[in-house]
């Protein structure tokens, strides 16, 4: 039967060991969790830089086909040079208006997104318009040494906004002989802007023009920005690229730089949706932490009931011999000294018991090494758990590790090779191009005179090569960022390399451990053997001190 102090103490040693475990799993699930945390946020981050990335591209392409309409009707022939036999005042206004309505309608008729075109001459006044009226206090001078369309104003009229681009008319000189104002409408822009694809519930794409105003209304029909929001803008709008995540803030914003614009582009998401992926991944993670911590401190529990019984056990009946062998003594030592008569026979009997004496001495200290190595297993043992739990742990890191590693690798891959597509198309596309142009200037020559037209034809075909070498140079750029997100991938497949090392030494140490542990059972196993010899050596010395009692008895 086991007494109340037993049980008390082996409750002491399964709560103390089953602490120390939970413990050290907590410790080591912070230490996993938390990087695991950071690059986790910081790929999400990646990914909203990535949406405004895309984006951008998106109004750039907008912007600059704004920028070829406009370019287009202003390089029509006929209608620049009845513009310059105006203002050299050899045609009257009424001839001027009436050529040049008739060339600006079929320029009109050819462009739906074209609502309106108003034609100035040198002096910049208003001589010829087609389509929607353009009030005056709208237009859009480019500057005198300008030689591209202007495409950076919003214009509203009749409560409708377009987009007002001034493009400069030149002659055959580089002269400015006159400009257009074109009317453009913003309604694909507005379904760019609209397009929530990939940005969930709170996401949004934010445009605001040269003058800070948002071009469309924010998803939640505001059209003012919040303070965090018009300092990204502003950063789009001087040329920086970057995001902000400000710990006070409620969204983390995304903003990026429009080339050959003065308008501003942002990507903001609310923060909880933004990490809400990572979140769910961490409360998978830490749940399975938790799981594997109580069915590890269970199996400790099972597993220590049994040894600390028969440990505690051993140790009570060791103290029982020990107890019963002094109370002998003590018997001995009072017989002794009440026969004085004889003292020979009595000091040979003390010379006896202090042989006994001593084997009891050295059974006590046989126990108490006994007692000492069992403790010292405990803790070995209790190591050996706790490496075996973290070996566990970080081989559930390192899986989550590789699997995101693996998704996040493909998915770039897949980018890196649509965009290789492109590129193939892209230049395919300019060496036809560069070749038609070649012909076009070979037909011209051939031509003469009547060939100017060829001529106009291929200047166009090598400004259609020069934009597409442009958008070649843009998908590179766009290609470089994603070789730099595949280096980033590389690295957190070595942090993956590095927790299989790390669950490697911890498993070998585990081995070591309970090779320490075999060695400790075996060291009591000894000890057990001395305390059985030595209690022998007692009872030879019992069985002597009984059969010298009779002696004693017959000189009294």
């Amino acid at each position: 039967m086991e007494t109340a102090q037993t049980k008390n103490l082996q409750r002491i040693v399964i709560v103390a060991s089953s602490l120390g475990i939970l413990t050290i799993a907590g410790f080591v699930a912070i230490a996993s969790v938390v990087p695991l945390s950071r690059r986790l946020r910081q790929a999400e981050e990646k990914n909203l830089i990535f949406a405004a990335s895309t984006r951008k591209l998106v109004v750039e392409e907008y912007l600059s086909k704004a920028r070829e309409v406009a370019a287009q009707i202003t390089s029509r022939t006929r209608a620049r040079r009845l513009l310059e036999s105006f203002n050299q005042g050899e045609i009257s206004l009424e001839e001027f208006a009436s050529a040049t309505q008739r060339i600006l309608t079929d320029a009109l008729q050819q462009s739906e997104e074209v609502v309106g075109i108003t034609r100035l001459d040198r002096d910049r006044q208003a001589r010829a318009n087609v389509g929607l009226p353009i009030p005056p206090e709208v237009f859009v001078i480019p500057p005198e040494d300008a030689r591209v369309p202007l495409a950076e104003d919003l214009a509203d009229i009749e409560g409708t906004t377009y987009l007002a681009i001034g493009a400069p008319i030149l002659n055959s000189q580089k002269e400015r002989v006159g400009t257009d104002i074109v009317l453009y409408s913003i309604d694909r822009l507005q379904d760019i802007v609209f397009d929530y694809t990939g940005l969930g519930e709170t996401g949004e794409m934010v445009l605001a023009d040269n003058r800070r105003n948002l071009v469309f209304p924010l998803r939640d029909g505001r059209r003012a920005p919040s303070e965090t929001l018009k300092q990204a803008l502003e950063s789009s709008i001087s040329g920086q690229t970057g995001l902000l995540n400000l710990p006070s803030g409620e969204r983390t914003i995304s903003y990026n730089a429009l080339e050959n614009s003065s308008w501003g582009l942002a990507v903001q998401m609310n923060r909880a949706e933004l990490y809400q992926p990572l979140n769910r991944q961490l409360r998978q993670i830490s749940g399975i932490i938790l799981g594997l911590t109580v069915l590890g401190s269970g199996g400790i529990v099972l597993l220590l009931q049994p040894i600390a019984r028969r440990t505690i056990g051993q140790a009570e009946f060791l103290e029982g011999q020990m107890r019963d062998r002094e109370e002998l003594l003590l018997a001995k030592n009072a017989q002794l000294q009440q026969e004085e008569q004889t003292r020979q026979l009595v000091e040979d009997i003390l010379h006896q018991m202090d042989e006994l004496q001593e084997t009891s001495r050295q059974v006590a200290e046989f126990s108490s090494a006994a007692t000492q190595v069992s403790r010292q297993g405990f803790a070995w043992m209790q190591e050996g758990l706790a490496a075996i739990a973290q070996t566990q742990t970080q081989i559930e890191q390192l899986q989550k590790i590789v699997e995101t590693l693996s998704v996040q690798i493909e998915r770039l891959n897949e980018n890196t090779r649509q965009i290789g597509s492109i590129t193939d198309l892209v230049n395919e596309l300019g060496a036809q191009t560069n070749m038609l142009a070649l012909n076009a200037t070979i037909e011209a020559v051939r031509a003469g005179e009547q060939g100017k037209g060829f001529s106009v034809v291929a200047m166009e075909i090598r400004k259609l090569a020069d934009r597409s070498r442009e958008s070649v140079e843009q998908i590179n750029r766009q290609l470089g960022t994603i070789q730099a997100s595949i280096q980033s991938m590389s690295g957190i497949a070595r942090g993956g390399n590095k927790q299989a090392v790390l669950s490697q030494n911890a498993t070998q140490q585990a081995v070591r451990i309970f090779q320490k542990m075999q060695q400790a059972i075996d060291e009591v196993q000894k000890n057990s053997l001395h305390i059985s010899r030595a209690t022998d050596e007692q009872a030879i010395a019992i069985s002597r001190v009984v059969r010298a009692m009779p002696e004693i008895e017959q000189t009294r």
